[in-house]
C-alpha cells in the first residue's frame, strides 16, 4: 500500500523547480495542548473553523486582505444549507478532485444530521472562516484569538476544523492549537498529514485523499458520515495530544494523484490562477515592507 503524501517535502522540491532558492519555514512546536472532553458529545455543541474560504451565493467581498494569504477572519450563519455555499479557491489539488460539494471539505450538512441523530448536542450559531496567511505570527497573534472570542460568545464547547491547501493546514493547526490551550477541544480533519503532525496537534483525523477532500470523496454521504463518526469517537476517546488516526479508505480513482501532486508535470498553479498568486504575493511582500503584516 502506496503511503501519504509528504506535503512538505514535495512542495520543497517542487517550488526549487520553479526557480525558488529558499523553503518555506514550517511551523513547528515540541510541546502540544491538549483539553480533554469533559461531557459527553450529545451534550456538547459544536463549532466548524475552516481555511476553505467559504462564501455564501451571491454575496462576494473583494478585499485584499481577505484573498488566503495575508489572513484575516469572518463568520457565516451556521443554519445555511450546503446549496448556498461554495468556495472561491483554487488553492486545491484541481487535477484530481472538485470543490463542487461542500460537504466533501465543509461537513456543514453532516454536522446538522449529527445534530438531528442526538450524536451531538447542537451547533453554535456561526461558523467560522480563516484565511490562510504565509505570517504564522499573524495567524497567532491576531487571527487564532479572534476565533476564540467568537467560539466563547457562541457557547462552542467542541471545535471541528477543515483546511484545505498546503499552507491551510499549517493555518488551522495554529488557530487549533490556541483552541485547546484555552480550554476547547479540537479535531482536526486533514490530507496533510505530515503538516499537521509537523506543527503538532492534540487530535488529527487523516483521510489519505486529495488536498479539497479530507472529509471524503464529494458527493458520497456515508463516506463523509464515517470520517466524521471517527473524528467524534477520537475526541471521545483521546487521553494524550498528538494523537492521529488514519482512516480506511482508499481514493476511489486510484493512487496516482500521488505521484502528480506537485510536480512540474502537473503544476499546482497555471494561467490565470498563478498570475493571481504571483499578485498576492507582491501585496504580500509590500504589505510586509510597510509593516501591516
Amino acid at each position: 500500500m502506496a503511503s501519504y503524501v509528504r506535503y512538505i517535502d514535495k512542495t520543497r522540491e517542487y517550488y526549487l523547480s520553479q526557480g525558488y532558492d529558499k523553503p518555506y519555514q514550517w511551523a513547528q512546536f515540541d510541546d502540544v495542548p491538549f483539553t480533554p472532553l469533559t461531557k459527553p458529545l450529545s451534550q456538547c455543541r459544536v463549532t466548524l473553523v475552516s481555511t476553505s474560504e467559504i462564501s455564501i451565493r451571491g454575496q462576494h467581498v473583494e478585499d485584499e486582505t481577505q484573498m488566503g494569504i495575508v489572513g484575516g477572519t469572518y463568520t457565516i450563519p451556521s443554519d445555511l444549507p450546503a446549496s448556498q455555499l461554495y468556495s472561491p479557491s483554487h488553492s486545491f489539488d484541481q487535477a484530481a478532485t472538485t470543490l463542487e460539494d461542500v460537504d466533501a471539505f465543509f461537513p456543514t450538512t453532516r454536522l446538522h444530521e449529527a445534530v438531528a441523530s442526538g450524536r451531538i448536542g447542537g451547533l453554535t450559531a456561526r461558523f467560522h472562516g480563516v484565511f490562510n496567511a504565509y505570517s504564522q505570527r499573524r495567524t497567532r497573534e491576531r487571527d487564532a484569538p479572534v476565533v476564540l472570542e467568537h467560539c466563547r460568545e457562541d457557547g462552542a464547547d467542541v471545535a471541528v476544523l477543515v483546511p484545505v491547501c498546503p499552507v491551510c493546514h499549517q493555518t488551522i493547526s495554529l488557530v487549533a492549537r490556541h483552541l485547546e490551550a484555552n480550554g476547547i477541544p479540537t479535531v482536526v480533519f486533514a490530507a496533510a498529514r505530515d503538516i499537521v503532525e509537523h506543527v503538532g496537534l492534540p487530535r488529527v483525523v487523516h483521510t489519505d485523499f486529495p488536498l479539497g477532500s479530507p472529509c471524503g470523496e464529494p458527493y458520497d454521504s456515508a463516506q463523509q458520515r464515517e470520517i466524521l463518526e471517527i473524528g467524534f469517537r477520537l475526541l471521545e476517546t483521546a487521553f494524550l495530544p498528538r494523537t492521529t488516526v488514519q482512516t480506511p479508505f482508499h481514493w476511489s480513482k486510484g493512487e496516482q494523484w500521488k505521484d502528480l501532486v506537485f510536480t512540474p508535470e502537473q503544476p499546482w498553479k497555471s494561467g490565470e490562477v498563478e498570475q493571481d498568486w504571483l499578485r498576492k504575493k507582491e501585496v504580500y511582500r509590500q504589505l510586509k515592507a510597510e509593516g501591516k503584516v
